[in-house]
């Protein structure tokens, strides 16, 4: 088989799980304000197990557990787009969740996939909510800190009871390819029940 041929295969390919992929079902989308839950069926003070139990009949995947950190993950679909709900059990109780965006070091990565997901989230988070409380353009890589682990806020909605913060990490991490460490990058959307509203990063 000649390579030109193989490559045309190898991109139908693609091209085929990729629109099987856009055809799955998406996931709950985000809770208004008021809203008992702080996303999908997931409340302020949900154990551990009830984090579980409620993904579990919710439908949603690839449910995994971090027990040293106190997270319970799982596969959120927003737009065709693969995100990754974290929710953090602070003391026996869930406390807050954490939205993150596609993980990846290459040189392409930030400005063709971090840059595409944090416009995507932010465009969901306008038609939710309304225009953000404060809010600054898509930073630079060379502007976010490096291990930060608030990174670059840039935008803020102050609700009356949540507040929501959508912002762009860059930390180091080991490749399991490469065995380097690299430096890796990522929105993130962070959804917070009644707690204490900081200013954007400058």
């Amino acid at each position: 088989m000649s390579f030109g041929l193989l490559s045309h295969c190898l991109f139908g390919l693609v091209f085929a799980i990729g629109q099987a992929y856009a055809k799955l079902p998406q996931s709950p989308d985000l809770e208004k304000p008021g809203s008992p839950f702080i996303y999908g069926p997931l409340s302020v003070g949900d154990s551990r197990d009830e984090v579980l139990s409620k993904l579990r009949k919710n439908g949603f995947i690839q449910i995994y557990e971090e027990k040293t950190a106190g997270v319970v993950k799982c596969a959120v679909r927003w737009d065709g787009i693969r995100y990754e709900l974290a929710s953090k059990v602070i003391d026996g109780k869930l406390a807050l969740c954490l939205i993150e965006g596609n993980k990846g070091w290459q040189d392409f990565h930030y400005d063709d996939v971090v840059s595409k997901e944090w416009k995507t989230l932010k465009e969901r988070l306008t038609k939710a909510y309304g225009k953000p409380t404060e809010s600054r353009d898509f930073p630079e890589i060379f502007d976010v800190p490096v291990n930060d682990l608030g990174g670059v806020i840039t935008d803020v909605w102050k609700l009356s009871d949540r507040m929501l913060m959508l912002s762009v990490r860059k930390y180091e991490a080991k490749d399991c390819c490469t065995d380097q460490i690299l430096e890796f990058s990522c929105c993130t959307l962070l959804i917070k029940p009644n707690q204490s509203k900081p200013s954007l990063s400058k």
